[in-house]
């Protein structure tokens, strides 16, 4: 039997991660992909106070509002910022902007129109005056080897690209658990209620029985900006949004790719019923969570269900279960989740074949769990949303 790293690397091969080399024209600001709490104190202050970053959207490549604009559209303050943290000009254009910001004219100048057509952009796309480009919705390792090439002309690479999220997670879910969402409403901070009524339109009815407000029906990107806003401020971003909440229904066929597709083809989905409406389900939506196969569960899971989010005919109602009992995000993966269906895929950016239940351990010496590996601990959990035309 072939040992866990030879099957990463025989995954990795298959794929041909291990034989391309990104080529950026600009020096990479290694600084950026990692977690806000590796920055140091200078960088934490200024990305903060002057860029207005939190840990969240930090870690949450592409999120925060900053990272729409080009350099020479930040204040002179947040250019200072900028500058201490660590970009420069050229790095934050290239980087962070990915030249985005600028109108066609100057892209043709600089030479940037001709990478943005090989991605499929025309001016009139560009200008809003056409369909965005397939491009645009899929993920790294769906792009063509020229793609990947002009993608990296503007300086995005796999993990810029897919929106990466670096939040800490050591759970067998996903992304990290957003436990407040699954706390009644009378729970709730009178701040928080603040912000789900005024922001998000939420009602003591709409927050506690789940699924019922429109917003849930729609992916975290496509969320109008003050809907947005109030998510972020409560503590959602685009991956959790779109996993807990939303549990990607209202992605594209097209947009799953990878542990994503084995998930919802393990569910029995394929493009036609899922395409159709969803009016031909498959039979895991007719399945209590204690009928589902150990496979079915890993599947389910991905898509951040579990047994009290799975188990009902109609919305369930925050005050008919206990969150502290229901499920245990902090604890061991349950016997019943065979994560095994995503060992040549990886899981949430988990290495291939570094998903195994007996990964999954308490750590005795620490108040945390640890995703253990004999050859890798810890890795950045991997998914992202796209917002379609």
């Amino acid at each position: 039997m072939p040992s866990t790293l030879s099957t990463a690397i025989i995954a990795a091969l298959a794929t041909g991660t291990l034989a391309r080399e990104d080529v950026f024209p600009v020096t990479k600001p290694d600084f950026r992909y990692q977690e806000f709490s590796k920055l140091n104190r200078v960088q934490q202050k200024a990305a903060t106070d002057q860029l207005d970053y939190t840990a969240i959207t930090w870690n949450a490549l592409g999120l925060a509002d900053v990272e729409r604009k080009g350099w020479d559209y930040l204040t002179t303050d947040q250019q200072i910022g900028a500058t201490q943290v660590g970009f420069t000009k050229e790095s934050w254009d290239c980087f962070i902007d990915h030249y985005s910001s600028a109108y066609w004219a100057e892209l043709v100048a600089n030479n940037k129109a001709s990478q943005y057509m090989r991605l499929g952009w025309s001016q009139q796309s560009w200008e809003g005056e056409g369909d965005h480009p397939t491009t645009e919705g899929k993920w790294w390792d769906q792009l063509s080897e020229d793609e990947k090439k002009a993608a990296n002309s503007l300086c995005y690479f796999k993990k810029n690209w897919n929106s990466e999220d670096m939040n800490p997670n050591d759970s067998y879910f996903p992304f990290k658990f957003p436990e407040f969402r699954y706390q009644p409403w009378n729970e709730l901070s009178l701040s928080m209620q603040n912000t789900a009524i005024g922001m998000m339109n939420y009602t003591e009815d709409l927050w506690n029985d789940l699924g019922t407000h429109v917003a849930e029906k729609n992916t975290f990107l496509n969320l109008d900006s003050v809907t947005r806003e109030g998510a972020m401020e409560l503590g959602f971003y685009t991956h959790n949004w779109d996993c807990f909440i939303n549990h990607y229904q209202a992605y594209y066929w097209s947009s799953f790719h990878s542990d994503l597709l084995v998930a919802v083809e393990t569910l029995g989905w394929s493009e036609a019923s899922w395409t159709n409406d969803m009016q031909s389900p498959p039979l895991s939506e007719s399945k209590y969570w204690a009928d589902l196969s150990p496979e079915e569960k890993a599947a389910a899971t991905r898509l951040c269900y579990f047994e009290e989010t799975w188990d009902t005919n109609e919305y369930p109602t925050l005050e008919d279960f206990d969150i502290s009992t229901a499920v245990t995000p902090d604890g061991p993966l349950p016997q019943d989740i065979n994560l095994n269906i995503y060992e040549t895929t990886g899981y949430a950016g988990r290495s291939p074949g570094m998903v195994a239940a007996g990964q999954y351990i308490y750590n005795t010496n620490a108040s945390y769990r640890t995703v253990v590996s004999s050859t890798v601990l810890g890795v950045v959990a991997l998914a992202g949303a796209f917002l379609f035309a």
